[in-house]
């Protein structure tokens, strides 16, 4: 570490957090709060450390927190109150919640006397700026953009800032990840790193890990105390790539999954191709893995239409399965026909549902397992997706199943049609030894 320059580290408590939910500089990050923690990172760099913000937050941090004057809260104000208290020409500005920001990155700046390519924040500050400021603000501008003009390409993955509780858990993985000898990358993938559509409060967060050894990270997870505090984790099948998962809920809400992969295993990436060309995030790479995530990405092809083998193949795995349904059904096994036809028969729906809405329109997308269906299905199909589930009783087993028999129908003579397939089942054959198993209580027929 480099000795401490001669400047006047100013750190900014005083933001509103509304979408944070509570004070940022008091939130927990790996053992310390985001206050104590920037606080640091500031005297590692700065032979002068001073805090501004509201004083009516009455934070109660473990060190003085000068008031920045206006109620209004901007960064602004907070960079003029710093210059103004600051014992040295030369200030270094660092928002509480930038927990990824490290000395040698300040280092960086305070040499170049810059701003990074990304903002005005983290960045240097002179008293001699003082008048520009005022300025500004007299004038109701209350931006820092441009004031100091000089610029420097920094780490951008280092200058990410927490606005909500799940970025703060982003950020807790990735300085961790750094930290751990034995974690090689780290990616998210999944809605957080989603184009279209962005994440939502309700989105979950995914990052995939690559490490030496799989096991100890599924079978001990102790380490994902790391990022919170986990009311529950446990093991999942998994389809990015591997076998298992580690999910975790924290106590805060947010829900994580941590796909893990042995860096012997980078092929596996293939399968995930799909997934990753929706968009991932890579919070480290210490093995060169963002070029081997392009190049999966490159060869991701769009899927092909269904041919007539392939629509045949379904139609033949659906009426079978029904049929099946309809036995188990016959011998009293409600749950069993129950899961067949409102889970492994719908999962066959919703292939032909997909096939159709790209019959309709091949530019569409259809996403993956059902996700947005609600977009992209046909509109009818929809309103009578609410008829074909079934409550956990006999007859209403037999009118779902009989339901679910007259969508797929209907649905896989239209697709055919479009697609210029031929339906090659004889759906009147199909459907008479369906019945002939169980009748369709719809028309008041008797079991």
């Amino acid at each position: 570490m480099a000795d401490r320059i001669a400047a006047t580290g100013v750190l900014l408590v005083g933001g509103a957090s509304e979408r944070f939910g509570s004070p940022k500089a008091l939130a927990p990050f790996r053992g310390e709060t985001l206050g104590e923690r920037a606080w640091r990172t500031l005297s590692e760099a700065c032979d002068d450390v001073v805090a501004v913000g509201k004083a009516d937050d009455a934070l109660g941090l473990p060190f003085p927190v000068l008031d920045d004057g206006p109620a209004e809260r901007a960064p602004v104000f907070g960079v003029l109150a710093g210059l103004q208290a600051a014992t040295h020409e030369t200030c270094l500005v660092l928002p509480v919640d930038t927990p990824l920001v490290t000395p040698e990155l300040l280092f960086e700046l305070l040499r170049a006397g810059a701003v990074p390519q990304t903002g005005p924040l983290p960045g240097v500050y002179a008293k001699a700026m003082l008048p520009a400021l005022e300025s500004r603000i007299a004038t109701g501008e209350l931006s820092l953009r441009g004031v100091n003009p000089t610029v420097l390409d920094v780490e951008e993955r280092l200058l990410v800032n927490v606005n909500t509780r799940m970025d703060l858990i982003t950020a807790a993985i990735g300085d961790w990840a750094r930290e751990t000898a034995d974690v090689h990358a780290a990616v998210v993938v999944g809605s957080q790193a989603w184009r279209e559509p962005p994440a939502d409060r309700w989105s979950d967060l995914d990052v995939f890990l690559v490490v030496d050894d799989v096991e100890r990270y599924l079978s001990d997870g102790r380490w994902v105390a790391e990022f919170g505090t986990p009311v529950l984790t446990f093991l999942e099948p998994t389809a990015v790539g591997q076998e298992r998962e580690r999910r975790v809920l924290y106590e805060t809400g947010e829900d994580v999954d941590f796909p893990i992969l042995a860096l012997s295993d980078l092929y596996r990436l293939e399968v995930a191709g799909p997934l990753l060309a929706r968009g991932y995030c890579v919070l480290v790479d210490e093995i060169g893995i963002e070029p081997r995530l392009s190049e999966v990405v490159s060869r991701v092809e769009p899927e092909p239409m269904p041919t007539q083998d392939a629509l045949t193949e379904l139609a033949s795995d659906f009426w079978y399965h029904a049929l099946w349904a309809s036995k188990k059904l016959r011998r009293g096994e409600v749950l069993t026909a129950k899961g067949c036809t409102d889970g492994y028969m719908k999962v066959r729906l919703l292939t032909l549902l997909r096939w159709h809405a790209r019959a309709v329109d091949p530019s569409v997308d259809t996403w993956h397992e059902g996700r947005f269906l609600e977009r992209w299905a046909d509109p009818g199909a929809l309103v009578a997706l609410q008829r074909p589930y079934a409550h956990y009783d006999l007859r209403d087993v037999a009118r779902a199943l009989w339901e679910t028999i007259d969508l797929f129908q209907s649905i896989e003579e239209e697709t055919a049609r479009r697609l210029g397939l031929t339906v090659e089942l004889d759906h009147a054959d199909l459907r008479r030894r369906v019945s002939e198993v169980v009748r369709d209580p719809r028309r008041r027929a008797t079991l």
